[in-house]
């Protein structure tokens, strides 16, 4: 009796592992406030909508940090960071994927669309 329960209980610890793994981390979107905005300019991050539909607002931060927040229609979907010195290795893209506000990271070296709830 006491064999068939450690079994189930290390059954229960398996088939619940997926339940403790760790999710995807969520960031929101950087304070700008205290930075100097430096340009706007548009972008085409959605093939079906014509023209440069994505506006991009670039900023700076006192410590070289140069961040780009992209929005749809007044809203933010996403933004990127990288140090202004080391763009290669630095470079971080961040998509809000629900409309809850909250930035996942994304893969950098794939381009992207502007996610389903913004349009």
């Amino acid at each position: 009796m006491l064999r068939l329960c450690a079994v189930a209980f290390v059954l229960c610890l398996i088939i619940s592992s997926p339940l403790f793994a760790r999710a995807q981390q969520k960031y929101i979107l950087p304070d700008i406030r205290s930075l100097k905005h430096l340009t706007t300019s548009k972008s085409d991050h959605a093939p079906d909508i014509p023209g440069k539909e994505t506006t991009m607002d670039f900023y700076s931060a006192p410590n070289g940090q140069l961040i780009s927040i992209y929005s749809y229609k007044g809203r933010n979907v996403a933004f990127s960071t990288h140090s202004n010195s080391d763009f290669q290795n630095t470079y971080r893209i961040f998509m809000d994927l629900t409309g809850e506000g909250l930035f996942q990271e994304i893969n950098k070296s794939l381009p992207w669309q502007l996610p389903v709830w913004v349009r």
